[in-house]
């Protein structure tokens, strides 16, 4: 199994709200490790690392293509996030559009964190962007996402 980014179809108030206001199907964002553990920001949470398991909801999962340097990479950055809070700030910023200039506040929420994570390897999954700017279905255009099997 390789990493995977896994994109989810999320039911809630918030992940309505999230759903709505960026016009997307996705509402959370996740890594799924070759472990077979799920590596997330959740709300209420903040920065975790769980058993995966298929019940988990409607999820779509991607794959990316990079070296095994890079995947660890990856993962090890995200791991190094486990404990950090919940950034309810900047999903805010998503749900009522307001404009963000920079993030300084060492909190992550769900599709910040894969993009930070990737970022830190060396892959920007999309061209000129920072990691608070990543909504789920932003992260969904990149077009480095493979589909997986």
């Amino acid at each position: 199994m390789t990493l995977r980014i896994g994109l989810h179809r999320s039911t809630g108030v918030v992940s309505s709200l999230i759903k709505w206001q960026t016009r997307s199907q996705y509402s959370h964002a996740s890594l799924i490790l070759p472990s077979g553990l799920i590596l997330e920001s959740m709300q209420g949470k903040g920065v975790v690392m769980d058993r995966w398991y298929a019940g988990r909801g409607d999820t779509d999962m991607f794959t990316v293509a990079i070296r095994a340097e890079q995947e660890h990479a990856v993962i090890d950055f995200a791991k190094q996030q486990i404990g950090k809070p919940y950034d309810y700030t900047m999903v805010l910023r998503f749900i009522s559009r307001r404009q963000a200039t920079r993030k300084t506040s060492g909190k992550w929420f769900c599709s910040e964190l894969v993009f930070a994570s990737y970022l830190e390897a060396g892959i920007a999954l999309l061209r000129d962007t920072e990691p608070w700017e990543v909504s789920p279905e932003l992260l969904s255009k990149s077009p480095y996402l493979i589909p997986a099997r």
